[in-house]
C-alpha cells in the first residue's frame, strides 16, 4: 500500500480531538450530530403525526437526514394563493372571488398570479441535498487524489489538498445556486426579484458593506485567536486543542503560494459562488421562511443559527463549534443587512469582501 500523503497525516491533532474523552474537546462532534439529527427527526414526526408512517419517517430522518427529509419535505405539494391586483390581498387558489374586494377574476388570471410562501423546511431540505452532494464529491476527490485504497482506511479522516478542496465547494456552491432558484421560481412560483434579488432602496446602502465586512472579518479572526490565548491561560488544553484544530481546517484548504493556480478557483468559490448562493439562501429563503412562521426576531436567529451550522460543515467537512459562534454573529448582520435594504445585493457583497479580508489575513 502506498504511503500516506501529508495531507492525510494533518488530521491526526482533529482525531485526537474528536476521541479525548475531555466535555469540551472530547465527544462534541458526535454530540452535535445527535442533536441535530434528534431535532430534524422531531420536525419531521410532529409534522407527519396524523399520517400512518410518521415513525418511518421520523427514524429514516434520523439515520439518514440527508435523504429521508428532502424527500418527506419536498414530495408534499406547496399550498398556493394568488394576490389580487387591486388591493393585494392573498387568496387561495380555487377562489376566482377577491375575499376583500369581491373582484372577480378568470381561472386564467389568478393560474397566472399563483404563487407560494416559503417553508422553513426549505432551507434546510437545500442544506441537506447539498451536503449530500459534497460527500459524494469528496469521496471522488479522495479516489482522483490518493487512489481507491484510502478509501477502506477507516482509522483516518481524510483531509483533501486545498485543489481537491475547492474542487468539492465548486460542485456544493452550484448546488446552492441552482436548489435555491429551483424552490423559489420552480415550488413556489416567485420572481428572484421577490426574495431581494434586485435594489431600488437607497444607493448609500451600498456603504454599508464597507463598514460591516471588515468588522466582521476582524470579530472571525479575534475570537479564535483570543480563544487560543484564554485556554493557554487557564490550562483548558481541550478548548485550546478545538480551536487549533477549527483554525487548521482553513489552513489545510489554502493552497501553499500565491503562484498555485487553485487560487483562482478558491477566489471564484469564496468571492462570488458562495456569496451568492449562501445569501439566496439563508437570507432569500431561510430569512422569509422563518420570519414568516415565527416573525422577524426568531426569524433571524433561525437563519443565523442554520447558516453557522451549514457554514461549518460545509468548510471542514465537519460541524464547527468555535468557529461557528462569529459566523453565527456574521448571519444576523447580514439578516439586519436584509430587513434595512429589501436586498441580497448588499448582502453579497457583505460577504464577499468578508471572505475577501480573510483570505488577505491569511497570505498576511
Amino acid at each position: 500500500m502506498p504511503a500516506k500523503s501529508s495531507s492525510v497525516k494533518l488530521w491526526n491533532l482533529s482525531m485526537q480531538v474528536a476521541s479525548n474523552p475531555d466535555l469540551i474537546g472530547g465527544v462534541y462532534v458526535l454530540f452535535l450530530a445527535t442533536v441535530i439529527r434528534g431535532g430534524l427527526a422531531l420536525w419531521v414526526y410532529r409534522d407527519s403525526r396524523l399520517q400512518e408512517r410518521s415513525g418511518f419517517w421520523a427514524l429514516g430522518t434520523f439515520f439518514l437526514p440527508q435523504a429521508f427529509f428532502p424527500l418527506y419535505f419536498w414530495n408534499q405539494v406547496p399550498e398556493l394563493i394568488w394576490t389580487c391586483p387591486k388591493c393585494q390581498r392573498d387568496n387561495r387558489a380555487w377562489s376566482r372571488k377577491c375575499g376583500r374586494c369581491n373582484q372577480f377574476y378568470t381561472a386564467e388570471e389568478t393560474v397566472a398570479r399563483l404563487h407560494g410562501y416559503l417553508n422553513p423546511s426549505d432551507p434546510v431540505v437545500i442544506s441537506l441535498i447539498a451536503s449530500l452532494f459534497q460527500e459524494v464529491a469528496r469521496h471522488i476527490a479522495i479516489l482522483m487524489a490518493e487512489g481507491f485504497e484510502l478509501l477502506t482506511e477507516t482509522d483516518i479522516v481524510y483531509t483533501l489538498p486545498a485543489s481537491h478542496f475547492w474542487s468539492v465547494k465548486l460542485v456544493v456552491g452550484n448546488v446552492l445556486i441552482w436548489l435555491s432558484l429551483f424552490c423559489i421560481t420552480g415550488r413556489y412560483r416567485r420572481t428572484i426579484r421577490s426574495v431581494g434579488l434586485g435594489y431600488s432602496g437607497n444607493i448609500t446602502d451600498f456603504g454599508l458593506p464597507l463598514l460591516l465586512a471588515p468588522a466582521l472579518a476582524f470579530i472571525s479572526v479575534g475570537f479564535m485567536q483570543g480563544i487560543s490565548w484564554f485556554s493557554q491561560e487557564i490550562s483548558l488544553e481541550g478548548l485550546g486543542n478545538l480551536a487549533q484544530w477549527e483554525q487548521q481546517q482553513w489552513s489545510n484548504s489554502m493552497p501553499e503560494s500565491l503562484g498555485d493556480g487553485t487560487l483562482i478557483l478558491l477566489g471564484f468559490v469564496m468571492l462570488i459562488l458562495m456569496p451568492v448562493g449562501g445569501e439566496i439562501l439563508f437570507r432569500g429563503i431561510a430569512y422569509i421562511g422563518f420570519a414568516g412562521r415565527f416573525g422577524q426576531i426568531k426569524g433571524m436567529l433561525f437563519s443565523a443559527l442554520l447558516f453557522a451550522l451549514f457554514h461549518g460543515y460545509i468548510r471542514s467537512f465537519v460541524p464547527l463549534v468555535l468557529g461557528g459562534i462569529p459566523i453565527f454573529l456574521m448571519g444576523l448582520t447580514l439578516a439586519w443587512l436584509y430587513i434595512r435594504t429589501k436586498s441580497l445585493i448588499p448582502c453579497i457583497l457583505t460577504h464577499s469582501l468578508v471572505n475577501l479580508i480573510l483570505i488577505l489575513v491569511y497570505w498576511m
